[in-house]
């Protein structure tokens, strides 16, 4: 055990995994019907069982991973706020979620894919969900292996171990739960993420014995808290748009966050949901960035430490903080770690179940063992992917990009075969899918390397190409079949 953790610590960080696998199990006992169809609900949409709290708390968990634990407060120490601007433009983002997406796919199927593949062949709608799997598994296994380096530095275990060690824990609470077990977990753990954030802003200037106040106004006059240079409006912009339609994409054709909106009791319940977690989301980002804006005013007194930037709060962490709030915060980057985990492990599942295997379970037992099965083999794969990530620094930048080469590609499939199929006639089929990815990572690779353009773009030119592409093939082919 490493010397700076203490028995107390340790009492934390257990009482904090005890409190989930009790949650997960008290969840798992609510799942009462015997009726196959209602038993898929129960577990891949908590059997349409989710409240407006519910929903809207665990959208923030799963968007929070360790990467915004630790890497936010990063982004504000070597920069400033600028980070936020995405958020402002999710804020638009979500209200074509609410008020366009959601009446389109609410109650019409067990995940989105399925939806988009009611005008198209089965084909189309396996490849559109192997897509979306594919890239979710390298996107999230980075994730996890950011969230492994703090635990492994904590409990002096290897990377590898710390990295199996949450897979594991993360797999059996997912499995006794389903979807209910783990939105109602994603509650605690984005409240124990939150607090380890407010619990930052205390012990900073009680480290630097100086005020709060004192400490931000010097990081603002710094220029360290400015989201806008009104000299220079470019960046805004582009941060703005970027959110708007990397928003879409992510919130609104990505099955880890449509599960949390089609498993609420209601329609208006999940547009509540996902319109009030912008606010909450910019709430959530200020905290963090703020952190980010008090280390920097504490190390322009103290000398810094030789690290780089993304290590800055863990070294503050392990070397500052007092005993038992260490171990809160180590749970907090846990409680990361595992929100992000657990709703990647059963989105996946049941999209696998639902379009990819295409299962046909005749009773209980064979749906629990498909289930079972399913997120064994997704939790293996996840774990690969992290314990690969583990082996070179270079693929943890690359992990927060992953989402935008494929982002508009998905999301152009999904506007022209649910939104605007009456008027595309696109019928979603092997070649509609091939095809949209294959335009839309060109448009990604041109933005890279040709265009040399921010990566944040990428969305914007995935799905401009992608759309070309599918109306073309939608007015001059499918509307002649």
């Amino acid at each position: 055990m490493n010397a700076s953790i203490s028995y107390i610590d340790i009492m934390v960080v257990s009482l904090y995994l005890g409190g989930i696998f009790f949650l997960a199990f008290k969840s798992g006992k609510l799942k009462t019907s015997t009726k196959s169809d209602n038993l898929i609900n129960d577990q891949y949409l908590a059997g349409k069982s989710l409240t407006f709290p519910e929903s809207l708390l665990s959208i923030i968990a799963t968007e929070v991973s360790a990467l915004t634990f630790l890497g936010i407060p990063a982004f504000a120490y070597g920069g400033d706020f600028s980070f936020i601007q995405i958020y402002i433009g999710a804020l638009f983002g979500r209200l074509v979620i609410a008020f366009i997406f959601l009446p389109k796919i609410y109650d019409k199927g067990l995940t989105v894919y399925s939806v988009m593949g009611i005008k198209g062949t089965k084909m189309g709608q396996r490849f559109a969900a192997l897509f979306f799997f594919i890239n979710k598994l390298l996107s999230v296994g980075v994730r996890l292996f950011a969230g492994s380096i703090m635990v492994a530095q904590f409990f002096s275990l290897s990377i590898t171990s710390a990295i199996l060690i949450i897979c594991v824990l993360t797999f059996f609470y997912t499995l006794i739960g389903g979807l209910k077990a783990v939105v109602r977990t994603d509650m605690i753990q984005m409240a124990l993420f939150v607090v380890g954030g407010i619990v930052a802003h205390l012990i900073i200037p009680d480290v630097a014995q100086t005020n709060w106040s004192v400490l931000m106004s010097l990081a603002h006059e710094a220029g360290k808290t400015s989201f806008l240079d009104f000299s220079n409006p470019s960046p805004f912009i582009i941060g703005v748009l970027g959110g708007v339609l990397f928003d879409m994409a992510t919130h609104g054709v990505d099955q880890d966050f449509v599960q949390r909106l089609t498993g609420n009791k209601s329609m208006k319940g999940a547009q509540r949901a996902i319109i009030f977690s912008t606010f909450l989301s910019i709430a959530v980002g200020f905290l963090f960035l703020s952190i980010g804006a008090l280390l920097w005013s504490h190390y322009q007194v103290v000398t810094p430490p030789e690290i780089s930037n993304d290590k800055l709060f863990a070294y503050f962490i392990t070397n500052h903080f007092p005993e038992g709030l260490r171990g809160l915060m180590v749970a907090g980057v846990l409680a990361a770690t595992m929100s992000t985990l657990d709703s990647t492990i059963n989105a996946l599942s049941a999209s696998f179940y639902s379009d990819i295997a295409h299962h046909e379970p005749k009773n209980k037992k064979e749906i629990s063992k498909f289930y079972t099965r399913d997120t064994l083999v997704i939790t293996i794969l996840l774990t690969a992917v992290a314990l690969i990530s583990s082996t070179s620094e270079g693929l943890l930048i690359l992990g927060l990009e992953i989402t935008s080469w494929t982002a508009g590609s998905l999301l152009a499939l999904f506007m022209c075969s649910v939104i605007f199929q009456k008027t595309i006639r696109l019928k979603l089929d092997i070649y509609s899918v091939v095809g949209a990815y294959l335009f839309g990572i060109a448009a990604v690779y041109l933005n890279r390397f040709i265009i040399e353009d921010v990566w944040q773009w990428n969305v914007y030119y995935g799905f401009a190409f992608a759309m070309a592409f599918l109306i073309l093939k939608g007015r001059l082919i499918d509307k002649n079949n």
